[in-house]
């Protein structure tokens, strides 16, 4: 079935790629003058290619309608997202993930449960910019997204409500309102929505060890399985206030705030046997994770125009304050009468504060004509502090686990200052930048009383160019240097328990990652686009495992490889088949090639990998519409992980109610249940296979009500 379904996507893209273009075609018609962008369709289009990004405009997206901000992330162009959230673009992991412009401060895990609890109705677009400007953050070595919320509408009262429930393995629902009134120099806004997201999601974990690094005799086999239950609620709520002091000032203040609180129960099994197969050793296990989290965010910005000519300033200052506190509980049964093998329950308590101040201010300065230069400054100030203990029980009581339990605190400091030239002639742009960033790092161990300081100063220059042949015809090329930094949980060293049998520990001793990414492409009307990227990153963060045999336990840590190549060819398609269906394709083909060794292995064999999202849009009549999109993934490599192939098939119905103020819109995701996340390596002395059946097969029903 896979594979038929497949060979339709492909068949309809072949086709897509050869239809002839007419001049004045409506699903495809430009305006040239505009040389920074081509958009893709004057319709409600998905994708609007720009010079720089490529743009997802998920409120024209039905099948997006209903779920969350990591569902839709994983529709969006050259995305995709791990089992536990993570985001890599075009095949690269370490990607900066930016709100409505501002660059998030939360950890990895924190950052998925925030983007879990936001609905899709309050996102207008995702951006996924791959070579950014001087102007942006280097951070990021794949690139950063941008994900761009709703805003609210000028001129009286306006609003949105809106309501969905979804059911998979578990029900799900999320409703809330958008409200906005402005009159005359004063405005004022807020947003409130309120998510509980069921989840259920079942892991097989095959492990085998071998006698020696030939691994032609097994020693071990280690064989888990588990079976989850995430409930997730948040309550995420804004609110704030503008107002024009002049025609030339503009302000701004608001506060956001997300408070929320998810579990994750899992009960499995976990059974070692022996060469001959036989049990050495056989327990049923049960973790129970607790998590609760309150953020908040206060802000204060404004936009003065000096002139008429484009000569602006702006500022933006934002104070951000986040608690998270998770209790874990973790038991593992022996089931095996003959075994004597005893497990001690674990606990644990680890709380996290989170405290960040940035402020940025930005000018535009107009130059002589059609020349302008960009500069500004930033300061970014972060403190996390971590004060984790962990218990195990033994002779009828607990006792602290001096290994797991420590005070971790995080101290880093980023100064940022850049300059960014902008030339336009006839047929010709070019933008080039400089971007300076110091970083100052102090971490302090003080269960151990160990202090680790560390500072340095980077430069980032970046490029673009975009020449027009001609009113259908042309060509772009950029060039980026980028960072990406280890967090405070990748330098921690000591150890966050998943399970009795799995835990991960930081390494103090990773180096930054730096990237340098090139781009060329070539743009036919605004029909087909097509461009060659490469990349080199050094000092590359791979995810290690060693295997304990004496405690069956696998530990799971990060180290610096020398070096990685990513390399590939990108094509978007546009074309209106019928004058009601027309079918938006993006093709990427991309190679990840890493050098160095990583646990007495001097390469990891590079895998080419294709990605192809076909987007069908139907028009039924006017008030009805229609979706059916795609996406199929082929092998590829994760460091020293292979992910195998994934596919993935969604449609939605849509239907204009209450005379076009209202909406309600019926979808169902990943239909064929094929889009999960299985895994495998084989590194020194130890297999691994690790395969995810996710709840991503859902039915869900949205309305929503213009005020």
């Amino acid at each position: 079935m896979k594979n038929f379904i497949t060979s339709i996507i492909l068949a309809f893209s072949v086709y897509g790629f050869s239809q002839t273009e007419k001049e004045k075609d409506s699903v495809v018609e430009t305006s040239i003058n505009v040389l920074d962008e081509i958009v893709i369709t004057k319709k409600k289009v998905l994708y609007t290619q720009k010079s720089d990004r490529l743009v997802f405009n998920v409120e024209n997206s039905i099948v997006s309608e209903g779920g969350t901000a990591l569902d839709v992330l994983s529709r969006a162009p050259g995305v995709v997202v791990s089992q536990d959230g993570e985001l890599s673009i075009r095949g690269q992991q370490g990607v900066g993930v930016m709100i409505n412009g501002k660059l998030t401060q939360l950890s990895q895990k924190e950052l998925a449960n925030y983007l879990k609890s936001t609905t899709s109705s309050n996102i207008k677009q995702i951006e996924v910019i791959t070579n950014p400007s001087s102007k942006y953050d280097a951070t990021g070595k794949a690139g950063i997204i941008n994900i761009i919320l709703k805003k609210p509408n000028a001129g009286g009262l306006k609003g949105t409500v809106f309501t969905n429930y979804g059911r998979g393995r578990k029900n799900r629902t999320n409703s809330g309102v958008n409200l906005s009134y402005n009159k005359d120099k004063f405005g004022v806004y807020g947003n409130y929505s309120y998510t509980f997201r069921g989840e259920e999601e079942r892991k097989v974990f095959d492990q085998n060890q071998y006698t020696d690094n030939t691994r032609q005799t097994i020693s071990t086999k280690n064989h888990q399985t588990s079976t989850t239950d995430e409930p997730l609620t948040s309550n995420n709520f804004k609110i704030g206030t503008t107002y024009e002091v002049s025609p030339k000032t503009n302000l701004e203040v608001y506060i956001d705030a997300k408070l929320g609180r998810y579990e994750n129960i899992a009960n499995g099994r976990n059974t070692l046997l022996n060469a001959l197969d036989q049990i050495q050793f056989d327990a049923s296990t049960y973790n129970d994770s607790k998590e609760k989290w309150n953020d908040y965010t206060y802000a204060f910005s404004g936009v003065h125009k000096f002139n008429t000519e484009g000569k602006n300033m702006s500022f933006d200052f934002e104070y951000e304050t986040s608690k998270f506190r998770s209790n874990q509980f973790q038991s593992a049964k022996n089931i095996d009468p003959s075994s004597t093998t005893n497990v001690n329950d674990r606990r644990g308590y680890i709380p996290s504060q989170l405290k960040v101040f940035t402020g940025k201010v930005d000018f535009t300065n107009p130059l002589k004509e059609k020349q302008s230069i960009e500069w500004g400054f930033k300061a970014s100030v972060k403190n996390n502090d971590n004060p984790s203990v962990y218990e195990y029980y033994d002779n009828n009581q607990w006792i602290v686990d001096l290994n797991s339990t420590n005070h971790f605190e995080y101290k880093e400091q980023i100064y940022a200052a850049y300059a960014n030239y902008k030339y336009q002639l006839e047929n010709f742009n070019i933008q080039g930048g400089l971007r300076t960033e110091y970083t100052a790092i102090n971490i302090l161990q003080k269960t151990l009383n160990e202090e680790h300081k560390d500072d340095y100063l980077k430069w980032f220059p970046s490029v673009s160019l975009k020449y027009e042949l001609s009113s259908n015809h042309s060509l772009h090329a950029s060039y980026s240097k980028r960072i990406n930094r280890p967090s405070q949980f990748d330098l921690n060293p000591f150890r966050f328990y998943d399970d009795s049998f799995n835990y991960s520990q930081g390494n103090p001793n990773l180096v930054p990652e730096i990237t340098h990414s090139t781009e060329i492409g070539y743009a036919w009307k605004s029909a087909f686009m097509a461009s060659l990227y490469f990349s080199k990153t050094k000092d590359v963060f791979t995810e290690v495992y060693v295997y304990d045999p004496a405690t069956n336990t696998t530990v799971t840590s990060q180290i610096n490889v020398d070096k990685s190549y990513n390399y590939g060819a990108n094509i978007t398609n546009t074309t209106e088949i019928y004058k009601w269906w027309s079918v938006n394709t993006l093709f990427n083909i991309f190679e990840n090639k890493f050098m160095g060794n990583v646990v007495n292995t001097d390469k990891i064999d590079p895998i080419v990998t294709l990605n192809l999202s076909v987007q069908n849009s139907f028009t039924i009549t006017e008030s009805w519409k229609a979706e059916a999109n795609a996406q199929y993934q082929s092998k590829s490599n994760l460091g020293i992980y292979e992910r195998d192939a994934f596919f993935d098939f969604s449609i939605g119905i849509s239907k204009q109610v209450l005379s076009k103020k209202g909406n309600i819109k019926l979808n169902i995701t990943d239909i064929f249940n094929t889009n999960n996340f299985h895994i495998n390596s084989v590194i020194a002395q130890t297999s691994i296979n690790k395969r995810y059946d996710l709840d991503n097969r859902i039915a869900t029903i949205a309305f929503t009500y213009r005020i």
